[in-house]
């Protein structure tokens, strides 16, 4: 489910020590897809919500105390409602449930939770916990049988139903739903300490790299061959892509992997284009061509014709690289074309998470 945060009040976002307060406090939610700032409520207000509103989702508002009343307000127009007096003070009548200072209403497909808050002070409690039913997370580096042993125990005493996809060897998507007596920010809290730093919670897991890799001011470039640019345009389809995105190098000929990604011509006749020097190489040129902090390079065999008894239909090469130095795997696809293509696509972005594990987990 898409999560936004709306902030009304310059007094909030511009206090650095209380707006990583406000992150971290509602870090439970999973990935914020999307954070607005407004000075303090004006004339574009009723359309910047009824805007917010309509496109679903949660949406998390906080304001400040003098903006508390008049967004409630604006939230009882848009939402056909009145405000009524409760523990002092005004809130929509419809609202599911209310705490100090905070209130959670839902119109049509959009829960919102207007919270007012202080600097200097603690934060209400958020209350879009309570109707959170659904959740997405994605390990890392460990296969479907461990990752069952591991969540099981977790699962069932936060009373959760776990669905589980492997996406390549190595990535692995859960699906959890709450059950009756579930309650799903526990578990996700639960999960992170138990799979510190192989863990991501995310619905939409490439939003979530441009928006992390965006805020650690990072790049990254792609030196593709079998797939044809399927990397870059995973990626860019996404908002906000270039943000973090260098651009791609698609290099299916020799003369291209050696001219434009300084691939030793000695590599390619020794070993040929689908080999690990080869994709090191390209990994590292597209570095150093583009400036970016990280590349993943593909070279492979996706058939149907072109294989052979050493290097078969299927055979692909996926190398990822940072700081850090680099990282060449051989891997062997089964299907057809494009079953091959998507795999080494799926997998060239795992061994990216790895490689920016430390902007990313």
């Amino acid at each position: 489910m898409a999560n936004r945060l709306l902030i009304i009040g310059k007094s909030l976002y511009s206090h650095p020590a209380f707006f990583h307060y406000l992150e971290r406090e509602i870090r439970h939610l999973g990935f914020l897809e999307q954070i607005v700032k407004i000075p303090e409520t004006g004339s574009d207000t009723p359309t910047l919500l009824q805007q917010q509103i309509e496109l679903g989702g949660n949406l998390v508002i906080v304001t400040t105390k003098q903006a508390f009343a008049p967004v409630s307000k604006l939230i009882a127009t848009i939402t056909g409602d009145a405000l009524v007096l409760k523990e002092n003070i005004l809130i929509p009548s419809k609202s599911d449930i209310y705490d100090d200072h905070s209130f959670l209403v839902h119109h049509q497909a959009c829960a919102i939770n207007v919270v007012q808050a202080q600097i200097g002070k603690t934060l209400p409690m958020f209350l879009l916990d309570y109707k959170e039913r659904e959740g997405t997370l994605h390990l890392f580096d460990m296969d479907p049988q461990s990752a069952e042993v591991l969540l099981a125990p977790l699962a069932n005493s936060h009373d959760i139903e776990t669905d589980m996809i492997q996406i390549v060897p190595g990535w692995i998507r859960v699906d959890c739903t709450v059950k009756k007596y579930g309650h799903l920010g526990n578990f996700l809290k639960s999960v992170r300490q138990l799979f510190a730093g192989k863990v991501i919670e995310s619905t939409n897991i490439f939003a979530y790299l441009i928006h992390r890799l965006s805020q650690a001011g990072k790049s990254v470039t792609f030196a593709e061959s079998c797939t044809g640019g399927l990397l870059a345009a995973k990626l860019t389809s996404e908002p906000g892509a270039s943000n973090i995105f260098r651009g791609s190098l698609v290099t299916y000929a020799n003369g291209l992997k050696a001219g434009w990604l300084g691939v030793e011509k000695e590599v390619l006749t020794t070993f040929g284009a689908v080999s690990e020097p080869c994709v090191e190489q390209m990994v590292k040129g597209a570095i150093e061509i583009t400036k970016a902090d990280y590349a993943v390079a593909v070279s492979g065999i996706a058939g149907p014709g072109g294989g052979t008894p050493e290097k078969p239909v299927g055979t692909v090469f996926i190398g990822a690289g940072g700081p850090n130095g680099v990282v060449v795997e051989r891997l062997h696809f089964e299907g057809d074309r494009e079953y091959i293509r998507e795999q080494s696509l799926y997998y060239g972005y795992k061994l990216l998470f790895r490689a920016a594990a430390e902007d990313l987990f």
